[in-house]
């Protein structure tokens, strides 16, 4: 396979799953914000690592809000639009690639976006419910359509690293940015944000499953980032990276992917060799914050080594000699 359809492949994989945690997310905030009359938009700006981004645009557009810049924003890389329409893009041009089923529903996602001249703040509940349900959709008639082979396997790496990458902001996003005084830590309030920090990550039905009763920090946590069974938890998401860039690379010659083969393996590693006592004792953010960097690191060694790599200097005489032969 072209390394340029791999990597179209593999940010089609993380634009969809970004396009639909966005969406997702977004529709928790909006519900958040009217049961508990708080706005608490700035927290999903910052998940999205856009805070500076916001305020710079913001000198230019003075009436521009937390949820416009989030979700409709053509200014905002990051947004739901641009997400959406960056996604479409690439589907056009994979079109060999990807099943017809697959292209017609992205395409008549990005339709249902384009219909939308403006963003209206009334209806951020069904709009973004709209795009979750439909991006879902894509996802799964992904995994039913396309072949299961390497471009497959490519789609599935960009999916999951953008997937681990995000839960780990929906989980930092409340122990660093929405923490509570020390007086309200367990209260009612701490305790309704948890349950926001579920539901943004579609955890919550899986939480009272494993027998939790009651919404605790520390057991939501524990969830998020080491069930082995959680798709959407951070080993979850490692280990199933770590299998479909196996499946991806067999054919890649070992030097091309041992820096990003070593950096999710020991990633891997990392992550089951330690516990949410271990953790809380070092600092959840400070290795949530690293967490997130090794993923940066990680898609750098995928994109520079395997998808942009320049042939090496033995490679170009070996063909030099058979062209002059």
């Amino acid at each position: 396979m072209l390394s340029r359809v791999a990597e179209n492949l593999f940010w089609l994989g993380r634009y969809l799953e970004r396009a639909e945690n966005i969406a997702r997310m977004a529709r928790v905030e909006h519900e958040v914000s009217l049961e508990s009359g708080q706005e608490i938009w700035h927290s999903l700006v910052s998940t999205t690592a856009s805070n500076q981004l916001f305020w710079d645009t913001l000198l230019e557009e003075p009436e521009l809000t937390h949820s416009e810049f989030l979700i409709y924003s053509m200014q905002n890389s990051a947004s739901l639009r641009s997400t959406l329409v960056r996604a479409r893009e690439l589907a056009r041009g994979l079109r060999e690639h990807i099943s017809r089923e697959v292209w017609e529903e992205i395409n008549a996602l990005y339709l249902y976006l384009a219909l939308r001249k403006e963003y209206i703040a009334n209806d951020i509940h069904e709009f973004c419910s709209e795009t979750q349900r439909r991006t879902q959709t894509i996802l799964g008639l992904y995994d039913n359509t396309v072949l299961r082979d390497e471009g497959r396997e490519w789609f599935r790496c960009g999916m999951y690293l953008e997937r681990a990458d995000m839960t780990s902001r929906i989980v930092d996003a409340k122990y660093h940015i929405l923490l509570p005084s020390g007086d309200s830590v367990g209260g009612a309030f701490d305790r309704f944000q948890w349950m926001a920090v579920l539901r943004s990550a579609s955890a919550r039905e899986a939480y009272r499953r494993m027998g939790n009763n009651e919404v605790d920090g520390i057991q939501v946590a524990q969830l998020l980032i080491f069930s082995q069974v959680f798709p959407r938890s951070l080993a979850f998401c490692v280990q199933a990276l770590q299998r479909h860039f196996q499946q991806a690379t067999g054919e890649t010659p070992k030097r091309r992917r041992a820096a990003a083969e070593r950096g999710i393996a020991l990633l891997h590693l990392d992550i089951g060799a330690r516990d949410m006592d271990q953790l809380i004792d070092e600092g959840l953010h400070g290795f949530l914050d690293t967490f997130q960097q090794r993923l940066i690191e990680i898609d750098r060694a995928i994109t520079g080594d395997i998808f942009r790599a320049e042939p090496n200097a033995a490679s170009l005489q070996s063909q030099t000699s058979i062209g002059q032969a």
